[in-house]
């Protein structure tokens, strides 16, 4: 359990006090950013996939997978028919899946995937950062919230 903990940047080893929190805090907050990555915030798509709905809404990494070989294997269908079917000089009009190109669909799943993938991680992140939270002493609270407040004021 000790070589796991450390290995996602915590120790257990030693009997923590109030005054590591806020480094616990810093800490956990940094993994749960490494994990998070540069997700997209937003899906491209605005539709949903037959079977699956919308992108935001699959919960497993395997719905996540056939949601993006159907993708695939429609698209390389499409353009094989087309390449068989279409007169000379037709232009062959673009692949779109209920309202979104194949890529936007793409780019959403690889998004979804790295959240679905990591969720159970994320999750206990989570409680531990808030329980991190809820210690916190007076003085780190106000700390805290003032480091906040100044960086709200620095992104207007």
């Amino acid at each position: 359990m000790k070589k796991k903990t450390e290995e996602q940047g915590l120790s257990t080893s030693k009997q923590f006090t109030q005054n590591d929190i806020p480094d616990m805090l810093a800490t956990v907050n940094e993994q749960i950013k490494k994990i998070k990555g540069d997700l997209p915030k937003a899906t491209k798509t605005t539709g949903s996939l037959d079977g699956f709905g919308t992108i935001s809404s699959i919960t497993t990494v395997e719905d996540l997978i056939k949601a993006h070989s159907m993708i695939v294997a429609k698209e390389a269908a499409y353009n094989a028919s087309a390449e068989e079917i279409l007169p000379a000089g037709v232009k062959k009009p673009p692949f779109v899946l209920d309202g979104s190109a194949p890529s936007s669909w793409i780019a959403d799943i690889k998004g979804r995937i790295g959240i679905v993938a990591h969720k159970a991680q994320l999750e206990k992140l989570t409680k531990i950062k808030e329980k991190l939270e809820a210690n916190l002493s007076a003085e780190a609270k106000l700390a805290k919230d003032l480091a906040d407040i100044q960086g709200i004021l620095l992104d207007e």
